[in-house]
């Protein structure tokens, strides 16, 4: 089975929620025995970081046109094929939204992370949000099949656009084997954290992550507890942070123990989560929560925003707070901090919640979904 994926969102430094997923996924897909994956991504004249995945197959770089030309002529429907000078394959897997013309591919399958764009358009950079209005629905329509990362987000495209459910492949994303290894990197110093215990969240600032209500939940923390416990923001910036900033800078002028790390070094990423006391999700809108399972794997209990993603991801592993409520974010992460033995029960289901989630089962439903497909056309 020849696969090829697109994996353009990998040539940058910092790596995406979307960009980690891809990653993943195909090397999931080069591990596995039933397909020869190839990688393609634009790097015109070579102003690009090479993507950093391991595959057994050389990476197809397109060096013909820039990635924004492409993407802006396929956005509003004048690109030629991508893999006019590729090898013919089986299937090529678009992994951001967006469904690319293609002349060498019997299939073709785009993933769909989310509906941000058509639940919470507020919440969406407006140059993304006229992208995403163009390119979602002309891609359901063309593609043989969608990929999901939730069953959250496939009841979502089956209601908004009525498609039929087994036109959906769903591949819930497992965290990284790296966080289930002891990492000893030490990050106090390096990061300025201020206490040696802290609350931890991971996420771009953008609306949707909900950093004020976390960050107004902390505040209302009694004192001793903020004394002992800071409060440590880690990712770059998304788009439209002037509110996450402005609680943030509110919080460090009332003498707050609320610190902004930025980018995390990647082979420090799970060393954040292992140093934790636990971790926080206040999302109010998600595709997946892949932040939770990687707090699980680290052996860090965890607080989320109880929205029906979260708790597809979470199951029984966490304590849901009402998202947008300060108090009852406020509230858990009280009750989780002074109860030990909760704190263990939590972490002892976060290592049975991971077992639902497997690359070889995603993969092995993307192929039987290649040949249900191909037996018949």
């Amino acid at each position: 089975m020849k696969i090829r994926v697109e994996i353009s969102n990998l040539a940058t430094n910092n790596l995406s929620g979307v960009a980690n997923y891809t990653k993943l996924l195909t090397e999931a897909l080069d591990d596995s025995i039933n397909t020869d994956v190839r990688a393609t991504y634009f790097n015109f004249l070579n102003r690009q970081p090479t993507p950093k995945i391991s595959l057994k197959q050389p990476l197809e770089k397109n060096s013909l046109v820039p990635l924004r030309v492409y993407a802006k002529l396929q956005s509003y429907g004048f690109a030629p094929p991508f893999d006019i000078f590729l090898p013919n394959v089986d299937l090529t897997i678009f992994p951001n939204f967006a469904t690319w013309p293609t002349c060498r591919s019997k299939l073709r399958a785009t993933v769909i992370h989310d509906l941000t764009y058509l639940y919470f358009p507020e919440l969406v950079e407006e140059k993304n949000l006229a992208h995403l209005r163009r390119v979602v629905p002309r891609s359901i329509k063309k593609v043989d099949f969608i990929i999901t990362v939730s069953e959250a987000v496939k009841a979502e495209l089956v209601k908004e656009f009525t498609i039929p459910p087994e036109k959906f492949v769903v591949t819930t994303i497992p965290p990284d084997a790296t966080y289930y290894q002891k990492n000893t990197n030490e990050i106090h110093e390096k990061y300025s954290i201020p206490t040696n215990k802290f609350i931890y969240f991971i996420g771009n600032l953008e609306p949707r992550k909900d950093l004020p209500t976390l960050i107004e939940a902390y505040c209302k923390l009694p004192t001793a507890t903020k004394k002992e416990f800071s409060l440590v923001i880690a990712g770059g910036n998304g788009w439209k942070t002037e509110k996450s900033r402005q609680s943030l800078i509110e919080a460090q002028e009332a003498g707050e123990n609320v610190v902004h790390v930025g980018f995390v070094d990647s082979k420090d990423t799970a060393a954040f989560y292992q140093r934790a006391s636990l971790f926080v999700m206040p999302s109010i809108y998600e595709g997946f929560g892949m932040p939770i399972l990687e707090a699980m794997a680290s052996g860090c209990p965890v607080i989320a925003s109880d929205i029906p993603v979260l708790r597809e991801t979470a199951g029984n592993a966490a304590l849901f707070a009402k998202a947008g409520n300060s108090d009852s974010f406020s509230q858990n992460i009280q009750k989780l901090l002074s109860n030990k033995s909760l704190q263990q029960d939590l972490i002892k289901k976060g290592k049975k919640q991971l077992n639902n989630f497997s690359w070889n089962k995603n993969i092995e439903s993307i192929i039987d979904q290649i040949k249900n497909l191909s037996n018949s056309h």
